[in-house]
């Protein structure tokens, strides 16, 4: 039995909210339609607080553009941000073919809690596993993406790693030297890969680069929160704002 996600747990909707969640999910679920059809007709499916996200991402994209620099989705799970920034990048650049995208994700789960995080039954070593061969769907759905778009014989310009990002990151940089960042997104929640991610991240991205935190001010979880206030806040030159779109989507820029 596929267990709950935890939006269906830790949630500010009402239950009549919840049950109207349900009755659309059962339509989407038995809808009638060709593949054509519904493929076209998504917008019927997407609930405001799905939409807001996508809105955000966008937002943030845009204030890249003119920057160069590969972005990074660190915590990537199932790959929606990164699918999501690859169709961006085929509308605001299209011609830019070196605007790749790396994910990065144990596709085990949550990984490197430790006493400096505050786990609990829903947030632990092991939560949001997708499973080992993930990691080469994700990597398909990304070239069919790119297929798809302007532009669609050069595919094949992301990449998918898998494992955890204290050394993989470190790894990657080894041997791209060359590699510069204009955004990223955090999603890793465990005190020490975050910092240490931070850290990688950081010192390779462009002065006005930006770095997002998807969980920076839930108290379910700390661990962004609490590497932005004790390492980040006073020792790197940065201004920081939330998403006008995705209240809990923060983001600092780089100076």
């Amino acid at each position: 039995m596929q267990k709950k996600h935890e939006s269906a747990i830790i949630t500010y909707s009402s239950e009549e909210s919840i049950d109207a969640r349900k009755e659309l999910f059962n339509i989407f679920n038995t809808y009638p339609g060709t593949d054509e059809e519904k493929e076209r007709s998504l917008g019927l499916f997407i609930r405001g607080s799905l939409l807001a996200r996508i809105f955000a991402i966008r937002e943030l994209y845009e204030k890249i553009v003119m920057l160069p620099g590969v972005i990074i989705d660190l915590g990537t799970w199932r790959g929606q941000t990164a699918v999501i920034c690859e169709n961006l990048r085929a509308i605001f650049e299209p011609l830019h073919l070196n605007r790749r995208i790396i994910c990065f994700d144990t596709f085990e789960g949550y990984k490197g809690f430790s006493e400096k995080d505050k786990a609990t039954d829903l947030h632990k070593d092991g939560t949001y596993s997708v499973g080992e061969d993930y990691s080469e769907l994700l990597n398909e759905l990304l070239i069919i993406h790119e297929k798809n778009n302007a532009m669609g014989h050069n595919f094949g310009k992301h990449k998918v790693i898998k494992g955890d990002c204290r050394i993989t990151l470190p790894n990657y940089f080894k041997e791209n030297a060359n590699e510069v960042v204009s955004l990223a997104f955090f999603d890793v929640n465990a005190y020490d890969p975050t910092l240490e991610g931070f850290q990688a991240i950081y010192n390779r991205m462009v002065p006005g680069g930006v770095i997002a935190f998807w969980q920076l001010t839930r108290n379910v979880i700390q661990a962004e929160g609490r590497v932005y206030a004790e390492k980040i806040l006073n020792q790197y030159n940065h201004i920081i704002n939330r998403s006008q779109f995705y209240p809990g989507l923060c983001y600092i820029v780089k100076k």
